[in-house]
């Protein structure tokens, strides 16, 4: 038996293998060239058995690979504004033999096995300069990678499965080293199959290590420890209680942040009625957290679910919550009881008409003298029908919500909202009257913080807070990031709101697909010299059509947005085709363009396009090439012109167990402040 491996296959479960390098974006120019040459050869191994004949461990294969890597990478970064140049170069060999295999112990009934196991040595070279002061590092050592599962007694009501595992990345970051990851991870699933009591209890362990190849950067870590323990009784199929324990050990450097947690939920379930068409589910849960953000809360919550007929539906949810938050940045601490009860009830009132309404009515009650009492109702209807030319859609939705707040604002703490930069338009954070000076960036990692003015800008719009990335700084275009802050809410005034939306889409066989929405929303503040709430009056028109035909996507759209704070105008363009040729080829093209036209108290125009374009070609019988061109210009009245392009070329080679891949990569970025 033989395999073929490559560098596209060089991994375990549970990450990606060393070799997987990610093609990093924004200025800079690197390169990287990769060498693979693996061999892997298949046989049956010597078995061991006891003196009776039992085979005590039997390997069905044995695979063997030899892996050989080197990368050069190269960046430099020219400012046009006199705050110094700066370049790195890093240069990585890697050679390795892998071992692969797969068995049982005494029956396969009893274990089954995988073992995976890589070794080898690894050479590591890092030169930076920064104007007239330069550094260099040099550093060898050993390559180590496993992966093992067993599963154990798979046909008995009892199986089990442990596993132990370790495997490496390296992840190029713009403007900084490479940041190597060696992640270690090992624990164990067990449950008891039964149709009366089904039990499982499941731990995990994973600790990261994340190690960077300039020395003068701060190392991270990440430890994670998880627990949990779950039961249930069935009385019946229809009568069942349930139990759930989960403990989880959380600690992160170089943010020294650590805690404990330990939840335990107790539920219910109950369908009741004729055909036992109705439930009712209810569920109490503990939740303690302890360390440097500390959470105390318990919660009992009971959902009923009601089927009156084949066309009419209805459910109801009450919950209590009482909660105890402490804080990490002078913060005082939450101390909440909390009442929320709410109604659905679903009509389909034809085969192509559906009604829905909803309300609800929420009571925060504040240990520090705030109460916050919020009511609203919202009814709604989805048309769907079908006519000669294709389906038309049609929505429509009206909200009407008030919310009063006596007693004296406070301050509340978000630690980890996760924000997604997508080029031209901001990142908006979900809160209002944030405090500027408390956000804090970082990468999902945690062991990248971004700097304010460097890598991402803030501008507050009305009461909202807006987050730009800057496209010479650290965060890519479509990277997700995670921000902490304080935001305020403020007492003694209601704040009332009134929402329409409406949409209506017609699909055409011929893949032509024409829209329109409107979102129109009022909002009054009383007393009108209330402070900490900025009401916002929105009419916002959008047209557009897609047209989607075979291998072609076709957008455009315009948005007519006005609005008391942040009015503007936009016009969305946008393509996408891809072709397969007959000599095994596929090419893929893409373009973007936008343009923001900002009309509030800055007024800010936005023009933005970008070009990506991919050839996949089979050459031959064992060599195959693979190209990407991107890309990107952008022109703001406020930031200035920038502008960018990333050029990726890669050639596999393949004879039978051998693989030669070489890639290089191109990257290029400019704007008014660096190049």
């Amino acid at each position: 038996m033989s395999v073929r491996g490559g560098i596209a296959r060089r991994h375990f479960r549970g990450g990606r293998g060393a070799s997987s390098v990610p093609r990093p974006r924004g200025s800079g120019v690197q390169s990287a060239l990769c060498l693979i040459v693996l061999s892997a050869t298949g046989c049956q191994a010597p078995q061991n058995s006891s003196p009776d004949g039992v085979k005590t461990i039997e390997f069905t294969s044995i695979r063997r690979q030899l892996e050989m890597t080197a990368r050069v990478r190269d960046q430099e970064q020219k400012s046009k504004v006199g705050a110094g140049s700066s370049s790195s170069k890093e240069k990585i060999f890697e050679e390795g033999l892998r071992l692969e295999t797969e068995g049982s112990v005494y029956h396969p009934n009893f274990m089954e096995f995988s073992l995976a196991g890589l070794f080898g040595l690894l050479q590591e070279d890092f030169e930076s300069e920064f104007g007239d002061r330069g550094r260099a590092s040099s550093d060898t050592g050993d390559i180590l990678e496993f992966d093992f599962e067993g599963n154990f007694l798979k046909k008995k009501p009892y199986p089990g499965t442990v596993y132990a595992r370790q495997y490496r990345r390296l992840d190029p970051r713009p403007f900084l080293s490479s940041l190597q990851t060696t992640t270690q991870n090992y624990g164990f699933a067990w449950q008891y199959v039964d149709d009366k009591m089904p039990t499982s209890l499941q731990f995990d362990s994973t600790d990261v290590k994340l190690d960077t190849l300039d020395p003068d950067e701060e190392p991270g870590r990440q430890q994670n420890t998880t627990l949990r323990f779950d039961t249930s009784y069935r009385f019946d199929d229809h009568n069942v209680l349930s139990f759930t324990y989960d403990r989880r050990t959380v600690s992160e450097e170089p943010f020294n942040l650590a805690y404990d947690s330990d939840e335990l939920t107790l539920g219910h379930r109950l369908d009741f009625g004729a055909s036992h068409r109705h439930r009712l589910d209810s569920e109490l849960v503990y939740f303690d957290q302890r360390g440097t953000f500390e959470i105390e809360q318990l919660r009992w919550r009971e959902t009923l679910r009601l089927t009156h007929s084949e066309t009419l539906r209805s459910w109801y949810q009450f919950e209590i919550m009482d909660r105890t938050q402490g804080t990490q940045s002078g913060v005082p601490p939450i101390q909440e009881t909390s009442y929320l009860l709410s109604g659905t009830a679903e009509h389909k009132v034809y085969e192509s008409l559906v009604s829905q309404l909803f309300a609800f009515g929420q009571f925060q009650n504040f240990k520090d003298g705030l109460e916050i009492t919020r009511l609203g109702i919202q009814p709604s209807f989805d048309y769907r029908k079908k006519n000669p030319w294709g389906v038309l859609l049609a929505n429509y939705q009206f909200r009407a919500q008030t919310e009063e707040r006596q007693g004296a604002g406070r301050s509340f703490e978000v630690i980890n909202e996760r924000i997604t930069f997508n080029d031209p338009e901001p990142a908006v954070l979900s809160n209002t009257e944030v405090a500027v000076s408390s956000i804090f960036v970082t990468a999902e990692d945690r062991a990248t913080l971004y700097r304010a003015g460097e890598d991402y800008r803030v501008q507050r719009v009305g009461d909202r807070i807006e987050i730009e990335r800057v496209p010479t700084g650290r965060i890519t275009d479509g990277q997700t990031v995670e921000v902490d802050y304080t935001w305020e809410v403020a007492g003694d005034l209601t704040l009332d709101t009134l929402t329409h939306n409406f949409q209506i889409r017609q699909n055409f066989d011929l893949g032509l697909k024409p829209y329109y929405r409107l979102r129109k929303q009022d909002q009054t503040v009383t007393p009108v010299d209330a402070t900490g709430v900025l009401p916002e009056d929105i009419t916002a028109h959008i047209v557009g059509s897609e047209f989607r035909r075979e291998s072609v996507r076709l957008l455009a759209e315009y948005e007519d947005h006005a609005s008391t704070i942040n009015p503007y105008e936009a016009i969305r363009l946008s393509g996408d085709y891809t072709h397969r040729f007959h000599r095994d080829g596929t090419s893929r093209l893409r373009l973007r363009w936008v343009d923001i036209d900002r009309s509030g108290d800055i007024s800010r125009q936005t023009e933005f396009f970008t070009v990506e374009a991919r050839h996949r070609q089979r050459i031959g019988k064992h060599l195959t090439l693979e190209g990407a061109v991107l890309y990107r210009t952008k022109d703001d009245s406020l930031s200035g012109p920038d502008e960018g392009v990333d050029l990726d070329l890669s050639l596999e080679w393949i004879v039978r167990e051998t693989e030669l891949r070489v890639t290089y990569e191109y990257g290029q970025f400019e704007d008014d402040f660096a190049e």
